[in-house]
């Protein structure tokens, strides 16, 4: 725990030197109210990074409280103008606080709209790394503006993902930074230059899950990758096989901001989908695995403020373990959201999202749909659907899917996205109620 001292050490650096700016101006007293603030704001931002918000709102208002009790009587000029200007942004920073984790009713969530991290606050202080650092880093291979690196430091190997600034700062936006999100690859850390953001990612060395399945599948092996005790099984466990070798960098990440980049290897030519016309190539067992992984990282997205709006295959990725990852998914005040072309013209993008109708978590779960439907019968919704997607359509399924998956996938293969299963409050959880994930233990999957 910081001293007294200490406290009063942190505080002066925060306000830019503002106790030393004025020369001639006394010691500060250990009463001084820069020191009490101090206390305050020092335990409010510790909460803040470990999301105790309420904890911290409280003593963001109480730090505030006392800065405003002693900017009045200040004799510095130069002191008083810095101290208003962290009471603005610690004020700024206690509304996020209150208006997204603590005024809405409980069960709600934050709309693509709102959000709780700020590039001033939490991440910043977490996750955010000087730019000057990347110097030191060996670039193992580089594909587009994404980087296979390794540090000499630490002997890590991540993967670095540059994202160009959209100039749009301050136009609505704002910046969520999810973190701890199951199933999805991790931000390690952030770096901030003048006109780029750096992300630093996990390194999933299994690559992308849709080149592993073609690979099983032209070997003639299994696609049961992982059998568990969360699931119940009718087969023999198959283990996730040795030529499981690491993919080439372009399979490893995707832009956070949703633009799709040449990640996996193409389809090949005479391929319509997932498994080159076989139906129901993937047990049900393991598509109810994966899928339950998916629906917990995107519920935990979704209450963290951020919809994917164009998750598609490329953003899929299987661990060694046979786990599959999303790739990272976040929101940044600098960098426009968008979708990509290719993912909507193969249908993996909502209709709503191409439309002006209204854009909310219900987008992801068509997404969601359009990729189980391609894992259980082997053949894309692109292919599969010669009329297009309108309100009118009929999606075919194969004789060999059980009543439950052709059930789920109607469901979440909605046109309107207010029918839409997952769509409305607690929509999630008529998910995971579904007849298909029967037996599936929830809270046994992290």
């Amino acid at each position: 725990m910081c001293s007294e001292g200490e406290l009063s050490s942190q505080y002066r650096v925060g306000i830019t030197g503002v106790a030393e700016q004025t020369s001639g101006s006394k010691t500060l007293s250990k009463r001084d109210y820069l020191v009490d603030a101090a206390k305050q704001l020092h335990v409010a931002l510790e909460r803040d990074v470990n999301e105790e918000y309420e904890a911290a709102f409280s003593h963001y208002k109480h730090g505030v409280e006392l800065l405003l009790s002693g900017v009045t009587v200040d004799p510095s000029r130069e002191r008083r103008d810095a101290v208003k200007r962290k009471i603005s942004q610690y004020l700024k920073r206690a509304e996020e606080i209150f208006n997204c984790h603590l005024q809405r009713p409980v069960g709600n969530i934050c709309g693509a709209t709102e959000g709780y991290s700020s590039l001033r606050f939490r991440p910043i202080r977490a996750l955010s790394a000087a730019v000057e650092n990347l110097k030191h880093y060996r670039v193992l291979k580089i594909l587009g503006k994404v980087q296979l690196v390794h540090d000499p430091c630490s002997e890590a190997t991540f993967v670095l993902k540059s994202l160009i600034k959209s100039g749009r700062s301050g136009h609505g936006a704002v910046t969520i930074i999810p973190q701890c999100v199951p199933f999805m690859v991790q931000l390690q850390r952030f770096y901030v230059s003048d006109d780029s953001l750096h992300l630093q990612l996990q390194y999933i060395p299994g690559g992308c899950l849709w080149d592993q399945l073609r690979k099983y599948q032209t070997n003639g092996q299994s696609t049961d990758f992982r059998q568990t005790s969360i699931l119940p099984t009718s087969g023999p466990t198959q283990p996730l096989g040795p030529d499981n070798d690491c993919q080439s960098l372009a399979t490893l990440v995707q832009s956070p901001t949703g633009h799709l980049t040449e990640l996996c290897n193409p389809r090949p030519s005479n391929s319509n989908g997932l498994c080159s016309g076989s139906s129901g190539c993937i047990s049900e067992s393991q598509v109810r695995l994966w899928g339950a992984q998916l629906i917990l990282a995107l519920e935990t997205l979704h209450q963290e403020g951020v919809l994917c709006r164009d998750l598609n295959p490329r953003n899929l990725l299987l661990e060694d373990n046979g786990d599959v990852y999303l790739t990272y998914f976040g929101q940044w005040r600098e960098v426009e959201n968008s979708y990509c072309p290719e993912a909507a013209e193969h249908l993996y993008v909502a209709p709503e999202v191409l439309g002006v109708g209204t854009v909310n978590e219900a987008c992801d779960w068509w997404s969601l749909g359009v990729l189980l439907y391609e894992m259980l019968t082997g053949q894309s919704l692109f292919d599969s659907l010669t009329s297009g997607v309108n309100a009118y359509m009929q999606v075919p399924f194969p004789d060999t899917l059980s009543s439950a998956a052709i059930s789920l996938l109607t469901e979440l293969l909605c046109y309107d996205p207010g029918r839409r299963l997952g769509s409305g409050p607690g929509g999630v959880q008529k998910i995971k109620t579904h007849p298909f994930f029967h037996g599936v233990q929830w809270n046994k999957l992290v």
